[in-house]
């Protein structure tokens, strides 16, 4: 009876785990148009501690049994650059980030679809401040258009004028850094960033989301097939303690 509970346990952990995945997929692949978006990805595997704990189970289903491992991770591979010719859409190539000053402190994004302010500020889709190196980045009216240049290092040049220079940051370990939505990532306090030296600024173009939307429909046929094994199961075990229950009653 006890290896019964300790079996419905384990299959009720994972089906949570599998649910988490599914709301994960679901959100890469509602942001598989989102410039600079990195995929959330989890690490699948067959887990001894499922397997061990089912061997009463049939053998199809227990065959299809499985589990997440390990914590949901952002996954920062290189998404590829796509041409707008949209002077004010830049993307990054490297592993740093434009940083956006907001009242709670900076956050990170790779979204580089910029606009200007009523105040001719350089902003995100969201409105908040992007950082040059001197303080926030100022337009001058007209300067939006053709006239103006962004060089690989970040350099903003209207004609001969030098307006000032993006900040670029990276991480040592940019796992530390977590969703703060609307394309932006925060840093824990106390998490400096370095100066991204080795990353450059492309005009013109974005950085396309790297979720992959055939990838992220296999993973979801996968999800589904393993729930509906791990509640198959989860039945089982079910019906097994009603009969154990009955016979103990009789």
């Amino acid at each position: 009876m006890a290896d019964i509970v300790d079996t419905t346990q384990v299959n009720a952990s994972t089906m949570e785990a599998l649910s988490a995945r599914y709301e994960a997929i679901a959100h890469n692949l509602a942001n598989v148009s989102t410039a600079g978006y990195k995929a959330i990805i989890f690490a699948f595997a067959s887990s001894q501690a499922v397997a061990a704990a089912t061997e009463t189970a049939v053998a199809p289903v227990r065959e299809e049994l499985g589990t997440v491992v390990g914590s949901p991770v952002l996954d920062f591979s290189q998404g590829h650059l796509v041409r707008t010719e949209r002077p004010l859409d830049l993307a990054l190539n490297g592993k740093g980030f434009f940083v956006l000053e907001t009242p709670q402190g900076p956050l990170y994004t790779r979204n580089g679809s910029f606009q200007t302010n009523a105040q001719g500020q350089l902003v995100d889709g969201a409105g908040r401040t992007v950082a040059g190196e001197g303080g926030p980045l100022m337009i001058p009216q007209g300067a939006a258009g053709q006239s103006l240049q962004v060089g690989s290092d970040g350099r903003l040049m209207a004609g001969r004028t030098e307006i000032g220079k993006l900040r670029l940051v990276e991480f040592t370990d940019p796992q530390v850094l977590t969703p703060a939505g609307q394309s932006a990532l925060q840093a824990p306090a106390g998490t400096a960033p370095a100066a991204a030296t080795k990353t450059t600024v492309h005009q013109g173009y974005q950085e396309a989301s790297n979720v992959s939307a055939v990838e992220e429909l296999v993973g979801l046929i996968t999800v589904s097939r393993l729930y509906e094994a791990n509640a198959k199961v989860v039945q089982l075990n079910s019906e097994a303690s009603r009969t154990l229950l009955n016979v103990a009653l009789s």
